[in-house]
């Protein structure tokens, strides 16, 4: 509060685009300037009308509009009247030049011409509204529209459910997702953190590069969707659609792949909703209401190399509702207070992990979602606007036990990993974000037009964590050797413990130390504090040249759950520097270039396990319950991993984590720089044209790694290659993308539209980012943000640089739709992609996992190259006062491709052992052809 207190006072107030603006010229039949016109903006969306007077050059400029189709009308004495229509984009700025006639002119009303060509942005990327969304097959989850821009690609097999996508070449937990200006991202991860139907939503636009200095906390791409409001017009929809059951085609795999994947046998679908606006107060008071329940059955067969469980069926059940609730009221000219509401808490119960073994192990409850709300204030002036917005985001993510509540979970590695007794770990978490944002806009006149922009964004972010294991440990069977006998078999034990818990002697180094490491449930309820500022100005010099220049400059502190501050990221300055320049002069074509520095917002992950005292042994012995560590076991491991690869550390118990883990004192940001360069250009005005060069490259990264030099084994947080406090030393974190992007679109015309888009692009480096995707969930898959394994011991560095998981060399996309007069409507969605590189990766005994490059990064081959197109069939049955019957058709994968998206890259399972049968076999494949069928009734 005591910031918000200054910057109100210095009037200093930043938060993201809902609206869209309006620019131009009024010129009279000669094509001289007319200053003092009245330029008076009208539509659905807007309360009322809002107007400027021209100036000496006859141009104007108009904000804060809402998304959608406006008309602009122009009058003054002595000339007649002149009309134009034209889409506003979200976050974009249309451009309309009107000519004025002469009274002794026959023409009444001239028709000015506009651009889809935003000629104040360097940004790439894309704008979809409601109608051009529902004439595309692009699933019924907002945040996969942003699969239609070019360099955006899904992130598949993210554990725990969660979601996201890469964009140019970051991981698809480095996005900043904007719901009605509230920031909706994911608060422990960095992924998606919210869903939507498509009926809620009246425009959504993806940033993909090039973005201002008002936008960060994104090491990729920027996703801001605005819901719908009402209107002067009573007006809703009803609509039901049903996916799945015998619409899918089967599955061409059930006999293939590797045998810890289970088989989707069933996924079902329904959704039942409406969504309902109107005025309270004609041009004053608006509301708008939508429900959606959405219930999804699905059913797995487990596959295991353990017979007894092999073939076991496993049903998943879910409910989700979605909610949205806007209230819009104007209550004078120029001031506007927007309060919106937007829920999507959802409930499963059944196979809530992965199944692969006996129900036990996977039967439970998952809780996810919550309910988001803010309070958005608007005011304009004559040459100035400004916003400022409160917004609250919650989510739960609670995954808890069922049927297998207090057994212990036992993992087979001699079967495969089969798994059977309890559920294993378990989590339940909440969290809450607040944030107080706004920004000022004022135009100026000096040297020519300006228009600047200053802002700030207060956020805080907490959690409320709990999480252990049933039966109070995990436990691993990693060797038997048939014979029966009392030291038969070996295992490893792994759980939480106490701050104070040891070993016991030669373990920790008091001789009189025995065994003390009790089995807890380990919370934290840690928080981060960050505050941003920023400054821009979208100068126009001349006529035909707008140079960007803008900072941001963000702060955060990280503290613990006893609130101390655990290490502060200070003055992370984010330089943003463009250029548009208008080769034509028409206000159509421009050539364009940027460099753009972005800053990583952290999420809550690391705080928690890095900073709440969370302790974790790894014990080795020959009891499947009992924690004890057992010198004899660990000689034998360590002999058995040794004959097979002499190199092969030795394997030692240990307890690994602290209170806290030590920070390098000069510890700073992660960040990315990015050089853009493109042209657009547009012919008939109806056709764009468009070229880019795109490169993106890591600066810095925030990682862990082990102190190999500490009998604890703690670890401790630092920026690779920058700084090592325990004397270890780590290669700097690369990743460097680069891209060569050609885009063609034409305007909806003539009752049909499309684009096209081919990127070609390279991604390099020894770190994948907040998300290691290598080979799924069960390669080094591993989303844990800054405290990733991908420096935690010298040993996974070796081999570790070539081809990221992310590099896919071409892209092809291309969607259109075309509609007839009798209210038919076709729209398809084409995607190619060539493979993924594959990497030949070795099992780490004392990680567990699958860590070790045993050739050079990416060199195995690639994945198979993969196509799918969707469809949507729509007819819509015209009723009586403007009511429609909308039937609709959507197939998704209408070729039915079932091509391997990912493949099993684990050489071994255990370290130096033997080949996995499956090496390089399919993980997973595209998902099998499904129909969605769908009635809208709209009012």
């Amino acid at each position: 509060m005591r910031y918000l207190t200054l910057l109100l006072a210095s009037g200093a107030i930043l938060s993201a685009q809902t609206t869209g603006a309006l620019q131009g010229r009024v010129l009279d039949s000669k094509g001289t300037p007319v200053p003092g016109a009245r330029v008076a903006v009208t539509g659905a969306g807007v309360q009322g009308e809002r107007s400027t007077l021209t100036d000496a050059s006859g141009s104007y400029r108009i904000g804060l509009l809402p998304p959608g189709v406006v008309t602009v009308t122009v009058t003054k004495e002595s000339l007649n009247t002149a009309k134009a229509q034209v889409q506003v984009g979200l976050d974009k700025t249309a451009t309309v030049e009107l000519k004025m006639a002469s009274v002794a002119s026959a023409e009444v009303e001239v028709l000015g011409t506009s651009t889809v060509v935003d000629m104040k942005a360097t940004t790439a990327g894309g704008n979809y509204t409601a109608e051009s969304i529902s004439k595309l097959n692009v699933s019924r989850d907002f945040a996969n529209i942003a699969l239609l821009a070019p360099g955006v690609t899904t992130e598949g097999s993210m554990p725990n459910g969660n979601q996201g996508m890469k964009i140019y070449g970051a991981s698809g937990a480095e996005n900043n997702y904007v719901v009605d200006g509230m920031n909706a991202t994911n608060v422990e991860f960095g992924t998606q953190g919210k869903k939507i139907p498509m009926e809620f939503i009246q425009e959504f636009q993806v940033k993909t590069g090039g973005y201002e200095a008002e936008y960060g906390k994104a090491l990729g791409g920027i996703i801001n969707v605005i819901t719908k409001s009402g209107g002067n017009d009573f007006a809703g929809d009803v609509f039901a659609y049903s996916e799945g059951g015998f619409l899918k085609t089967g599955n061409k795999h059930q006999n293939e792949g590797n045998l810890s994947q289970p088989l989707l046998l069933e996924n079902k679908t329904t959704e039942l909703g409406f969504d309902v606006g109107g005025p309270i107060i004609k041009d004053r008071l608006w509301y708008f209401i939508a429900f959606d329940r959405r219930t999804n059955k699905q059913t797995n067969l487990i596959r295991s190399a353990d017979p007894t469980v092999d073939g076991l069926k496993a049903p998943t059940d879910s409910t989700r509702d979605l909610f949205a609730l806007k209230l819009t009221w104007h209550p004078t000219e120029g001031q506007s207070f927007i309060a919106s509401v937007v829920g999507d808490p959802e409930k499963i119960t059944g196979a809530v992990v992965a199944p692969k073994g006996t129900q036990g192990t996977w039967d439970g409850e998952r809780k996810i979602g919550g309910t988001d709300f803010s309070l958005r204030y608007e005011i304009s002036g004559d040459k100035w606007f400004g916003q400022l917005q409160y917004s609250q985001h919650e989510e739960t993510n609670s995954t808890l036990p069922g049927a297998g509540a207090n057994d212990i979970k036992l993992v087979d590695n001699t079967l495969g990993g089969s798994e059977s007794g309890g559920f294993g770990r378990w989590d339940d978490k909440k969290f809450t974000r607040n944030n107080i944002t706004g920004s000022i806009t004022a135009f100026l006149d000096f040297f020519g037009s300006h228009e600047l922009k200053a802002g700030f964004d207060l956020q805080s972010d907490k959690a409320d964590i709990h999480r252990s294991y049933t039966g109070g440990q995990q436990v691993t069977l990693l060797n038997d050797d048939g014979l029966g006998n009392a030291d038969s078999k070996i295992y490893s034990h792994y759980w939480w413990t106490n701050a104070a818990g040891t070993l016991g002697f030669p373990y920790d180094p008091d001789p009189t130390s025995v065994f003390n490491a009790p089995s807890i449930v380990f919370a934290s309820k840690p928080k981060h504090e960050s505050r941003s500022f920023f400054l821009q100005d979208k100068w126009s010099p001349t006529a035909r040249l707008n140079i960007n220049l803008g900072v941001r400059v963000d702060n955060t502190d990280v503290k613990d759950q006893f609130g101390v501050t655990a290490f502060s990221l200070k003055n992370e300055y984010a330089p943003r520097l463009g250029f548009i320049y208008d080769f034509r002069g028409k206000g159509q074509d421009k050539v364009y270039g940027s460099f753009s520095r972005y800053y990583e917002q952290v999420p809550l992950d690391l705080v928690i396990r890095s900073f709440s005292v969370e302790r974790n042994p790894t014990t080795y012995n020959y009891s499947g319950t009992g924690m004890a560590p057992n010198a004899t076991a660990e000689a034998f491991l360590t002999a058995q991993a040794q004959a097979a690869d002499p190199t092969a550390p030795p394997v030692v118990s240990t307890i690994v984590g602290s209170y806290v883990e030590p920070v390098d004192k000069n510890l700073k940001g992660s960040y990315s720089d990015e050089i853009l360069i493109g042209a657009e250009t547009t012919f008939d005005n109806l056709y764009i044209f468009g070229g880019k060069f795109i490169r993106r490259y890591l600066g810095r990264a925030i990682e862990d790694g082990l102190d190999v030099t500490s009998p604890l084994g703690d670890y401790f947080i630092m920026n690779p290659g920058q700084s090592s406090p325990a004397g270890v030393t780590y290669p700097q974190a690369i990743r460097d993308y680069k891209g060569f992007e050609f885009t063609a679109q034409r305007r909806l015309s003539d009752h049909y539209t499309w684009q096209v888009s081919y990127l070609w692009s390279e991604l390099k480096g020894n770190y994948e980012g907040a998300f290691q995707g290598i080979g799924g969930a069960d390669g080094t898959g591993q989303l844990d943000p800054n405290i990733n394994a991908a420096f935690d011991l010298p040993e996974f560095i070796v081999n570790s640089y070539g081809l990221l998981s992310g590099d896919r060399k071409h892209q092809f996309k291309a969607n259109g739709a075309y509609e007839w007069d009798f209210g038919l409507t076709l729209g398809a969605n084409l995607v190619y992609q060539s493979g993924t590189p594959i990497s030949r990766l070795g099992y780490h005994s004392g990680y567990g996992r699958y860590e070790l490059f045993l050739l050079p990064r990416g060199t195995e081959g690639r994945t198979p190259d993969t196509t799918r197109l969707d469809v949507n069939l729509a007819y819509a049955l015209k009723l009586t006062n403007k009511q429609r019957l909308r039937f609709v058709l959507e197939v998704t994968n209408l070729l039915d491709s079932q091509t391997t998206t990912v493949v099993d890259q684990r050489y071994d399972f255990t370290q130096g052992g033997p080949v996995n049968p499956n090496y390089k076999g399919g993980f997973y494949f595209q998902a099998p052809r499904s129909v969605r069928l769908g009635i809208r009734y709209s009012f």
